[in-house]
């Protein structure tokens, strides 16, 4: 077997690794890929965390009515955490159900729909203050179409 395979517990295969003198692990099947494992996760964390771990959040502060703006993020946090609570409830029995590769896939559709749900609906405010945001946004001046330059705002 190759260095990591993984064998179901039964005495058969205690045996079998007893008998060609090779150690039987109990807890996980060790690895020398875990180094790479280890790596991938840092990476994902290096550029997870200043891109889409924090857009929605500053997008959030960044959109809503001063006067509104606590209520609003309460209810984005709200349904950010219900999302993530669907999303780890219908993991496992998606991955039963389709394959890890089909879930992903899955998963990877959806991510692809929001980005081009983003990129179309959400307005660009870089570089303009709460107020002129808010005007913006009053006169229904989201999207990709109607960029800082078509923006025309009532004085």
């Amino acid at each position: 077997l190759n260095p990591g395979a993984c064998l179901i517990v039964n005495d058969g295969a205690k045996n079998a690794c007893n008998v060609e003198h090779r150690q039987w692990y109990t807890r996980g099947c060790p690895s020398s890929f875990g180094w790479f494992a280890l790596t991938c996760l840092g990476l994902y964390i290096i550029f997870y965390a200043p891109g889409m771990g924090t857009i929605p959040w500053i997008i959030n502060s960044e959109i809503y009515p001063l006067r509104y703006r606590g209520v609003c993020g309460g209810i984005a946090a709200t349904a950010n955490w219900i999302s993530n609570l669907i999303v780890s409830q219908t993991f496992l029995s998606l991955t039963e159900a389709l394959g890890s590769a089909y879930t992903f896939l899955l998963f990877g559709v959806f991510a692809f729909i929001s980005l081009g749900f983003i990129s179309l609906f959400v307005p660009e405010t870089k570089g303009l203050p709460f107020e002129e945001v808010e005007k913006m946004l009053e006169h229904g001046r989201v999207g990709r179409w109607n960029r800082e330059d078509d923006i025309v705002l009532p004085k």
